[in-house]
């Protein structure tokens, strides 16, 4: 069964191609294409029969990472399981298989995500808010968490569709993983405009949910690509 949804992975959960990004583009951001949102949810776990400590997080649970990158549509268009729970959002976002790609598949646009991230060129997150924000910074941020909050509407959707997520009862981390994903595919399956698998109806999504809480960023490092993200992010925020 495993083999199965990981066969089925690479044709369910997948980048949307340059066309598809166009047609999702932000009208708001539009001088820029927008293709995902990314974050980062728990999966409550029973303790694992190894590395205990490493899967507790600092709300004191056991659990696993699962990195969400999805689109417009909560469709999940790449999913990244199994860190532990203790890891840093921004470190298990780094450590991705998709991360050393973002560069090239995003081009000219961008994902968004919460102040967890880095902000790169390839990445936006909003300005951190120290009660001295101005009124275009302020404004782009509504605008950002406007857009941002369909990837916690995905959570949301994926964990309603399948309440074993809330905590699954498995002790060995590969058959957390495997269900995990399982539940990913089947999430995309069940998306309404993915029935353009299987006939020519295409109905879009829009559900709403309560928008997650945001995380303080670990890392500050400023490399080349953080301050080419800063410079892109200020030049966003003067034209929206």
């Amino acid at each position: 069964m495993n083999a199965f949804f990981d066969e089925m992975a690479a044709e369910v959960i997948k980048w949307p191609s340059q066309q598809e990004i166009q047609q999702t583009s932000s009208e708001v951001f539009r001088r820029t294409r927008f293709p995902g949102v990314v974050d980062g949810t728990h999966i409550k776990i029973d303790k694992p029969t190894k590395h205990q400590e490493s899967y507790c997080n600092r709300k004191h649970y056991h659990s696993i990472q699962v990195q969400i990158i999805c689109d417009d549509k909560c469709k999940l268009i790449d999913v990244f399981i199994g860190y532990p729970g203790s890891v840093h959002d921004a470190r298990v976002f780094s450590s991705s298989f998709i991360y050393p790609q973002l560069s090239e598949l995003c081009q000219d646009g961008h994902l968004l995500g919460d102040s967890a991230y880095p902000c790169l060129d390839f990445c936006l997150t909003p300005y951190k808010d120290n009660g001295h924000l101005n009124r275009m910074q302020t404004r782009y941020n509504k605008v950002h968490s406007s857009l941002r909050i369909k990837v916690e509407h995905a959570n949301g959707i994926l964990k309603q569709r399948f309440r074993q997520l809330y905590h699954v009862k498995l002790r060995k981390i590969e058959r957390v993983v495997a269900l995990v994903k399982s539940c990913c595919v089947l999430h995309n399956l069940c998306q309404i405009q993915d029935k353009l698998l299987f006939d020519c109806e295409h109905n879009p999504l829009d559900i709403t949910a309560i928008e997650d809480e945001n995380v303080a960023v670990a890392d500050t490092n400023m490399t080349f690509e953080a301050r080419s993200g800063a410079a892109k992010r200020n030049y966003i925020a003067s034209v929206i």
